[in-house]
C-alpha cells in the first residue's frame, strides 16, 4: 500500500514488494496472482484497520445523525488525502484486470449505504459494516474470502 500511495499503481512492482518486505518473490505469488490481487487484499486489511481506529475514536457531535456525519466526513476526507493510493486502488479494479471499476465502486456505494443504514438502525451488529463491505470487494474482485 505504501509503494501505492507514493508512486500510484506502476510503482507496485512485485520483486520491489518481496525486497521491501523480506519475502521471496515466489511466496508472494503463491498468495496472490499479481499486483492487482496484492492491492485489493491491502484494501480489504485497509478497511479493517480503519475500523479499528473509527472504534476506538471519540465521535464528534450530540445525536447519532451528527457523529454519523461526522465519521463520514472524516473519512471521505481521509480518502481524498490519498489520491494517489486512491487512483491505484481503482486501476487495480480498472478494465485491464477485467473488471468494471465504475460498476463496483457503484455497488461498493449501495452496499456501504445498505449496511450503514441496517447498523444505525440498530438491524445489524457492530462490525457489520466493515464485513459487509469486505465480503462485497471480495466476492467483485475475485479475490477468496477471508471472512
Amino acid at each position: 500500500m505504501r509503494m501505492a500511495g507514493d508512486g500510484g499503481y506502476e510503482a507496485v512492482q512485485m520483486r520491489a514488494v518481496a525486497e521491501q518486505s523480506g519475502v521471496a518473490l515466489g511466496t508472494i505469488y503463491r498468495y496472490y496472482s499479481g499486483k492487482d490481487e496484492l492491492l485489493i487484499a491491502g484494501l480489504a486489511g485497509w478497511l479493517r484497520r480503519t475500523r479499528r481506529r473509527v472504534e476506538s475514536a471519540v465521535l464528534q457531535g450530540d445525536s447519532p445523525g451528527e457523529r454519523l456525519i461526522w465519521l463520514l466526513r472524516r473519512s471521505a476526507e481521509r480518502t481524498q488525502q490519498r489520491p494517489t493510493l486512491m487512483g491505484a486502488l481503482i486501476t487495480a479494479l480498472g478494465p485491464d484486470s477485467g473488471h468494471d471499476a465504475e460498476g463496483i465502486a457503484r455497488v461498493i456505494g449501495h452496499v456501504w449505504s445498505s449496511a450503514l443504514t441496517r447498523w444505525v438502525s440498530g438491524m445489524a451488529p457492530d462490525g457489520s459494516v466493515e464485513i459487509e463491505l469486505v465480503h462485497a470487494a471480495e466476492m467483485l474482485a475475485g479475490v477468496p474470502s477471508r471472512i
